[in-house]
């Protein structure tokens, strides 16, 4: 009898075990845990290695909140420089691999573009001039622009979307810019050339730039590298779907509607900015391809074209350190 007792108790432990085990693999692989706690690391990252700080402003009576990460000591000998990211995740994850050596010759201020990362706002504008008015309102607010405490000009470095927004900042104060450098963006595609590239991605490139599936995400990365970063094939769909989750599905639609209107938005005549400008485009880009660089490039008189071989669209992901020497070389004039 104790020893059927005994298997009865065992039993009954070993069920209430495999549950709790089932339970916590659902966990794992329905809640973005893993990324949650990368993203953790990064924060942290950015603090202790970086001497960077989050901060979170909040504009035209709380309509519109932008967060940023900034220098924690400011040191008046080192020029201002703004990091604008593109799509593919927050601030965060896009300059990884660049803050380290930048912070050590900047003063750094690098905010999450609206709907992006902890950055948001009501107002229901999707255009590329509402993001340039959320980040140059951030920064006035931040007393960077306004001549005190290390509040000089700026310089802007900008990738891909960011690109976008941050000739809009030139265009619109060129009082405040100094300097521009501007990392495989499509700044003044026509509306044909707009639906010419789309064409070659399958038609709606919005959906691309805001993945659902790891099987979205994966091509994403396909598209936009040339070395292709071959263990994204390798991480399980699950991490990949937890990284949608945390990156992508908050404001899944908001994001869709800033590509649409991005891609569909009929555009003016591109005006001429007069801040110098550093143009770099890595010669196997397949978002943005070589010759829209060489078409900038001849638009702006006061410019340069730096290509890097072998590499695609995503230059801060796959020649971070040669960005960096070229972003800090002409900013610094070294």
């Amino acid at each position: 009898m104790a020893s059927m007792k005994h298997v009865h108790l065992f039993r009954r432990y070993l069920s209430i075990a495999l549950t709790l085990f089932q339970s916590l693999i659902s966990c794992l692989l329905n809640f973005p845990i893993l990324i949650k706690i990368a993203d953790s690391f990064l924060s942290l990252y950015f603090m202790v290695f970086c001497d960077l700080r989050p901060v979170t402003v909040d504009l035209d009576d709380g309509e519109t909140t932008v967060h940023f990460w900034i220098s924690g000591h400011r040191r008046i000998s080192r020029p201002n420089l703004v990091m604008l990211h593109g799509y593919g995740g927050n601030s965060k994850w896009q300059f990884v691999h660049q803050v380290s050596d930048l912070s050590k010759s900047f003063n750094l201020f690098i905010p999450d573009l609206v709907f992006f990362g902890k950055s948001h706002t009501k107002n229901a504008d999707r255009s590329v001039e509402i993001q340039a008015r959320s980040i140059v309102g951030g920064l006035r607010k931040l007393g960077c622009c306004n001549g005190r405490g290390g509040g000089g000009r700026i310089s802007v470095y900008s990738i891909s979307y960011g690109g976008f927004v941050a000739y809009k900042m030139a265009e619109l104060w060129p009082e405040m810019m100094e300097k521009l450098v501007i990392v495989s963006s499509g700044v003044g595609f026509t509306q044909q050339q707009k639906t010419a590239e789309m064409r070659k991605h399958g038609g709606d490139c919005s959906k691309m730039l805001v993945p659902k599936t790891p099987m979205d995400l994966r091509m994403l990365v396909k598209i936009s590298t040339n070395t292709g970063l071959t263990f994204v094939d390798w991480v399980p769909g699950f991490i990949l779907s937890q990284f949608i989750a945390v990156m992508y599905e908050k404001n899944r639609q908001e994001l869709l509607e800033l590509a649409k209107n991005l891609l569909e938005r009929e555009e003016a005549e591109l005006p001429v900015i007069s801040q110098k400008t550093l143009i770099v485009w890595g010669d196997k880009d397949k978002v943005f391809p070589l010759e829209h660089g060489y078409r900038l490039q001849r638009h702006l008189q006061n410019s340069r074209l730096e290509i890097i071989k072998e590499i695609g669209h995503a230059v801060n992901v796959e020649a971070p350190t040669t960005l960096n020497n070229l972003i800090t070389s002409f900013v610094l004039n070294v």
